[in-house]
C-alpha cells in the first residue's frame, strides 16, 4: 500500500512538472494552489545538474510546497528535459530544509532534519530510485543550494544508483 502510495504522488509531481513549460505568474499559481494543494514556484528558476552512475545530467530547478507555505512539505525539483532526468528531494517543511539532513524512505510522516529523495524519468529507466532506511551518502542545504554526495538510492528490485548532485533554488 506504502509503495503505491508513493508511486501515485511521484506520478502526480512528474505529470505537473511535465505538463506546463511556461513559466507561471503569481496570479496563475495562487489559483494552481487553492485547486490542488500544490504550488510551483518557477518565478525565479535557478540551474542544478547532477550524476548518477557517471552520466551527468543538467536542468533548471523549482520549488514546490504540498498544502501551506509555512508547515506543508517542501520540495526541491531540478529536471533535465532531453532525455528526461528528474532529480527531487522532499522536506518537512522549507524552514526544516537546512543543514545537515538525513535520508528517510518515505515522505509521507517527515520529521525535521530528514528528506526523502527521488531519481526518476527515461533517462533514468522505468523504475524510480528513492531513498530507503540503508541509503548512505550526505544530503546538506546551504543557503538555498543543496548539495547531495554519493547518496545511494534504490529502485522496487533493489538496484541501486548513487548520485551526486548541486542545485541552486
Amino acid at each position: 500500500m506504502k509503495k503505491s502510495i508513493i508511486a501515485l504522488v511521484s506520478a502526480i509531481i512528474l505529470l505537473i512538472a511535465c505538463g506546463d513549460k511556461k513559466k507561471t505568474s503569481s496570479a496563475e499559481s495562487s489559483s494552481s494552489a487553492e485547486n490542488t494543494g500544490l504550488t510551483v514556484n518557477k518565478d525565479e528558476e535557478k540551474a542544478g545538474s547532477f550524476s548518477a552512475e557517471g552520466t551527468d545530467y543538467k536542468g533548471k530547478s523549482s520549488t514546490q510546497y504540498f498544502g501551506d507555505k509555512v508547515t506543508g512539505q517542501f520540495s526541491v525539483l531540478c529536471q533535465q528535459d532531453e532525455p528526461l532526468a528528474l532529480l527531487q528531494a522532499v522536506f518537512a517543511n522549507e524552514k526544516e530544509a537546512t543543514g545537515t539532513l538525513k535520508p528517510i524512505e518515505g515522505f509521507m510522516s517527515m520529521q525535521a532534519g530528514e528528506a526523502h529523495i527521488t531519481l526518476s524519468g527515461t533517462a533514468i529507466g522505468d523504475k524510480q530510485f528513492v531513498t530507503k532506511s540503508n541509503s548512505t551518502g550526505s544530503i546538506a542545504i546551504q543557503g538555498k543550494k543543496m548539495i547531495i554526495k554519493d547518496l545511494k538510492l534504490f529502485n522496487s528490485d533493489n538496484k541501486e544508483k548513487v548520485v551526486t548532485a548541486n542545485i541552486e533554488f
